[in-house]
């Protein structure tokens, strides 16, 4: 366990606050659209919860970007769990009004996403260095599996033995509790002030420029937000549809976060910026396949093997990407000046994959209701992250 020595007090206290969102959202963020779903059946309904959601992340990346270059970032990510931490108070207040609310909620939870996630990135940027970036996101996995390992699973429970919007209410309440503790934890991150203007635009000019490494890091980024745009809330939806229970759901997430567990562990332990696009390469193929099987013949088998199979390769996709990224921030002083702009950038081009992918979902659903009909465009979206190795592969391997 030498590799743990790696990370300061610092990086606990961060991965502390990271893990306690993590176990929130694992307990109520898929069950939120369950929720939606049972109380009004309308798939245009939750697109819209979802749609507006990017929106408001997209939009509060470049807000929580400003404040974090010009007051701290510390203090972003206060608000931004404090806010999510709101959002559950206004769920549980609403009720099965809720449905009536979808574009504002959703907008108001892109609000909290996008203050935490702006803050965390940059403070990871900042805490993590090369040489132990693989390990930190080694961890985060882990924590974040070990927590869908347990959090879904107990939702499941609590939702079938209880009267099922009691159940909901119970446990958007503990998310509630769980995000106020997160709030507390973070009093122990030291306060970190950024000098400088906010040059968002200077940063986003490079993003269009092939002969800089950036600008395929934006482009990996671009094809990772088409493929999570829907994949991000419809897989829990699927798995609902087809098993009827929200107990199979969490039993879903549970089975699927322990192999996670499982792979971010050896992620952590073995992974090396050598293999970090070879690695890429596996992942995409094998996340590719995996989806076929799922939508030629719908079950709770091929949904268990689609759920186990791509959370045992999606880690070996996420940390690679995550790391190059970074690494490309690093790489020269002006850009560690702008880690701030890059961070916001890298987001803008993320949800504009997500938002362009959700749209065509809701063109779809408008037209045709029906869950087959969208059978063409989840095997679309379900190939389409082979285009991050594609550009990730330009990205030279960058020395120490």
């Amino acid at each position: 366990m030498d590799f743990l020595k790696k990370l300061d007090r610092e990086a606990w206290v961060l991965l502390s606050v990271s893990g306690l969102h993590a176990f929130s959202f694992a307990l109520s963020n898929a069950f939120v659209n369950v929720f939606l779903w049972k109380i009004n059946h309308d798939l245009l309904k939750i697109a819209w919860y979802n749609l507006t959601n990017y929106i408001a992340i997209g939009l509060t990346f470049i807000l929580a970007g400003w404040i974090t270059k010009r007051v701290d970032r510390v203090i972003s990510i206060r608000i931004g769990v404090a806010l999510q931490a709101l959002f559950y108070l206004t769920v549980l207040l609403l009720g099965t009004k809720a449905i009536d609310y979808v574009v504002i909620l959703g907008f108001f939870l892109g609000l909290g996403s996008g203050f935490f996630w702006m803050s965390y990135n940059v403070l990871y940027f900042e805490i993590s260095e090369r040489d132990n970036r693989d390990v930190m996101n080694g961890i985060s996995g882990f924590i974040t599996s070990l927590s869908g390992m347990i959090a879904p699973l107990l939702s499941g429970i609590i939702i079938t033995r209880v009267d099922h919007f009691l159940g909901y209410r119970i446990i958007f309440g503990i998310s509630l509790g769980i995000f106020v503790l997160s709030v507390i934890v973070s009093f122990w991150l030291a306060l970190r002030k950024a000098e400088g203007s906010f040059q968002l635009g200077k940063v986003m000019k490079i993003s269009f420029q092939p002969k800089m490494n950036w600008f395929w890091v934006q482009l990996a980024t671009f094809f990772q937000g088409l493929r999570e745009g829907v994949f991000l809330f419809f897989t829990g939806l699927l798995v609902y549809f087809i098993t009827k229970s929200e107990l199979t759901l969490g039993t879903y997430y549970t089975a699927a976060s322990v192999v996670s567990l499982i792979s971010y562990l050896l992620l952590g332990k073995y992974l090396r910026p050598a293999w970090r696009v070879h690695a890429l390469l596996i992942s995409t193929i094998m996340m590719g396949l995996l989806i076929i099987p799922f939508l030629i013949y719908w079950n709770t088998w091929t949904v268990m093997l689609y759920g186990v199979g791509l959370y045992l390769f999606y880690p070996f996709y996420y940390a690679p990407m995550t790391s190059i990224a970074y690494d490309v921030i690093g790489e020269h002083s002006e850009a560690v000046e702008l880690r701030v702009e890059y961070v916001v950038s890298r987001e803008l081009v993320m949800n504009m994959g997500r938002l362009i992918s959700l749209i065509i979902f809701m063109v779809i659903v408008s037209y045709n209701s029906s869950i087959t009909s969208l059978k063409p465009m989840l095997l679309c979206l379900g190939c389409v992250q082979i285009g991050t190795w594609f550009a990730m592969r330009k990205v030279p391997l960058i020395a120490k």
